[in-house]
């Protein structure tokens, strides 16, 4: 399968090794026809942006290369983290207002909004190796900030890698994503999910994004764990949002502002 676009990587702003300019040239280097920068929100330890403003200053750089990289649209984004069982996420409204796309997340050593949040995700998922009790209690809590994070911040167009960090029900999280028309991440960055989860994911009627999360130039457009397992899984191309064939961003975004590079 050939894919239009690769809509999760990581600059020097965040967690990332490489600047905007690495990143465009990578994806024209791949064949891919979009990219999208999406740094970690600011409130994830070590691998955040220093602050949400930052995300502005990105967007005045990727405006002034657009002219020169006129044949790989590139596209301002960000990974936001989730903090607490309502699902809200690190970086304010109005600066997404400002993006053209927009991932989340459960990392560790994110700031919660408050102390019982903290204790109900962050250090549930610490303690979930003291039991089956202590290990259902986390993945409820996680499926559930997940699920929140949905309902709660509408313009929110990718879950990114469910489950990774963070165990959740698959089943619970993918038939959310169908519910708010949020996209199910294949990540290739870290293989994830594997195959059962993608298959219960696909049995949902989920529509997938398969993406790098790319820290560096070399892994920009490194999308061949997702579409072999695709492939394998006999998945049909239109539950792929970012074939080739899709014809990229426009047509699954949630925003309707149009975008700055079209």
């Amino acid at each position: 399968m050939e894919l239009y676009g690769d809509y999760h990587t990581h600059s020097r702003l965040s967690d990332g090794r490489q600047d905007e300019e690495d990143i465009i040239r990578a994806a024209r280097e791949r064949g891919l026809k979009e990219v999208a920068i999406t740094d970690h929100g600011p409130l994830a330890a070590v691998i955040g942006v220093s602050d949400a403003g930052d995300y502005l200053l990105l967007r005045d750089k990727l405006d002034a290369v657009a002219s020169v990289h006129s044949d790989v649209k590139a596209l301002l984004g960000a990974e936001a983290n989730i903090r607490d069982l309502q699902g809200t996420l690190d970086i304010p409204p109005e600066i997404i207002a400002e993006m053209d796309i927009l991932i989340a997340g459960l990392h560790p050593y994110t700031l919660p909004t408050s102390i019982k949040d903290g204790w109900a995700v962050f250090v549930q998922n610490s303690l979930r190796r003291l039991g089956r009790g202590q290990r259902e209690k986390a993945i409820n809590n996680n499926t559930k900030a997940s699920i929140e994070a949905m309902y709660n911040n509408p313009l929110l167009d990718i879950l990114a890698h469910p489950g990774l960090f963070f165990t959740v029900d698959v089943g619970e999280v993918a038939r959310a994503c169908v519910r708010n028309d949020v996209l199910f991440e294949i990540n290739c960055g870290h293989e994830y999910p594997d195959i059962s989860a993608i298959m219960e994911a696909e049995g949902a009627g989920v529509d997938f994004i398969i993406n790098s999360d790319a820290h560096f130039r070399e892994t920009v457009g490194n999308l061949e764990y997702g579409t072999e397992l695709v492939e394998k899984l006999d998945i049909a191309p239109e539950q792929v949002v970012n074939r080739f064939q899709g014809g990229g961003y426009t047509q699954w975004r949630k925003r309707k502002r149009s975008c700055t590079y079209s």
